[in-house]
């Protein structure tokens, strides 16, 4: 009996290590797989087969386990889909906490901010450095959620390179919810291109209405003096009446010039430019001043250089009419007596280079970023006086670039200035004639 008693005490005792040792592997498999969970790894079920709240607890873990990955996993997909989203914005987008530490920052914002991946956790005024950013910053954490702080600001630009004025930013600031807020999402828009079109829409309206202006001023003053006394008087009607033509021609170019600039950037002036032989049609250009060059006593001279009648470039000869027409009239208007103007022409890989030069009152380098603008004079009483509109070098720009080409100018005042202008050749078969080239 004793032995017997023995003998069970043993199997019960045996039994029990069997349980507690299930119970612990069970155990085990259930930190795991919550410890997988917490990190955001893969768990699986557990299979040990175990009874009581150990039983119970790994069949919650079970069931509830599959649900939990699944939110993860599709928690997981939306943050980066969303990183995706963020990163191909051309906005610059930064969030931060409420102690003003970066939280996320996408492409656009690492380069115009120069930020990089050891920028997260750092204080926003450390990184970037502009009082106006971290007043708008400020401002945004100040609000209730779903307000938002909307302003523009001006940002320095980091690189060397492109050191000038600062950047305009526009700014949309929302605050993340929590009162107060948890911290804050920041959008950052470069609108500078935006307020320099407004700027250069605005400074053109106001420069064609002074423009069309002063014509019509003089040409009313001289019609006025002309109906109360001057009509009949032969000493002065005549000459009256040559200004109001002269102010009226003046007008006709000035509109004449404000179409074609108009055509031009709504793509309405059509240009079929093909293989052109440009030797004929400068020499035809220059004809058509060699009048007013004599008459001013200038020396209107043309090099070829190594080109010749069968050097072909792609373009319309309209377009190239109007640009060489606008720049040796330029040449000779702003020439003194007894000066020179020069056409030269050289080959380049793929491009046919024209000079234009003068020995002409030349043009301030400050002044040379902006001769191509609209109505931009260098001076603007002596162009007044001269006849010019101040879009001729406009109208040569978008010429150009329709053609695919280049312009550059080098002046100094007193020295005169050198228009080079580069034209695409066109390079062909010699056996092929002209009609058969253009297509």
């Amino acid at each position: 009996m004793r032995y017997v008693l023995i003998a069970l005490v043993l199997a019960v005792l045996g039994a029990a290590v069997l349980v507690a040792g299930r119970w612990l592997r069970a155990i085990r498999e259930l930190s795991r797989g919550l410890s997988a969970l917490g990190s955001g790894g893969r768990t699986r079920q557990i299979l040990i087969d175990v009874w009581g709240p150990v039983g119970r607890l790994i069949g919650v873990f079970n069931e509830a386990a599959p649900a939990i990955q699944g939110r993860i996993d599709r928690l997981e997909e939306d943050r980066q889909q969303l990183r995706v989203v963020l990163g191909a914005m051309a906005e610059a987008v930064i969030a931060v906490d409420a102690r003003r530490r970066l939280l996320f920052a996408n492409t656009s914002a690492d380069a115009l901010f120069g930020l990089d991946a050891t920028s997260v956790s750092r204080l926003v005024p450390e990184l970037i450095r502009s009082p106006q950013v971290q007043s708008a910053v400020d401002e945004t954490l100040r609000l209730h959620h779903p307000d938002a702080y909307q302003g523009e600001v001006a940002f320095p630009l980091r690189e060397a390179v492109l050191r000038g004025p600062s950047r305009i930013l526009s700014m949309r600031g929302t605050p993340l919810p929590g009162n107060p807020p948890s911290g804050a999402v920041l959008v950052f828009h470069d609108v500078t291109d935006l307020r320099r079109l407004e700027r250069m829409r605005q400074d053109f309206v106001a420069n064609a209405s002074h423009e069309l202006k002063t014509p019509l001023a003089s040409i009313k003053a001289y019609t006025e003096t002309l109906i109360d006394w001057a009509l009949h008087d032969e000493t002065v009607n005549r000459r009256f009446l040559e200004r109001i033509d002269e102010q009226v021609e003046r007008l006709n170019q000035l509109i004449l010039d404000m179409l074609s600039l108009a055509r031009l950037d709504s793509s309405q002036e059509l240009f079929e430019h093909g293989p052109l032989s440009l030797i004929p049609a400068l020499e035809s250009c220059l004809e058509g001043h060699r009048g007013r060059a004599e008459a001013k006593d200038l020396s209107l001279t043309f090099d070829a250089g190594s080109l010749d009648g069968e050097t072909l470039v792609l373009a319309d000869e309209e377009a190239i009419w109007q640009i060489f027409d606008n720049l040796i009239d330029n040449a000779i208007k702003y020439t003194p007596l007894g000066g020179k103007v020069r056409v030269a022409c050289s080959l380049a890989a793929d491009m046919v280079s024209v000079d234009v030069a003068d020995t002409g009152i030349g043009i301030p380098r400050d002044e040379l970023p902006r001769i191509f603008e609209r109505f931009y004079r260098v001076d603007k009483a002596r162009s007044r006086e001269l006849g010019g509109t101040g879009l001729g070098l406009s109208i040569v720009k978008h010429l150009i670039s329709s053609i695919g080409g280049q312009i550059s100018v080098t002046s100094r005042p007193g020295s005169g200035s050198r228009f080079t202008v580069k034209i695409p050749r066109c390079l062909v078969p010699a056996s092929q004639s002209p009609s058969e080239k253009v297509r």
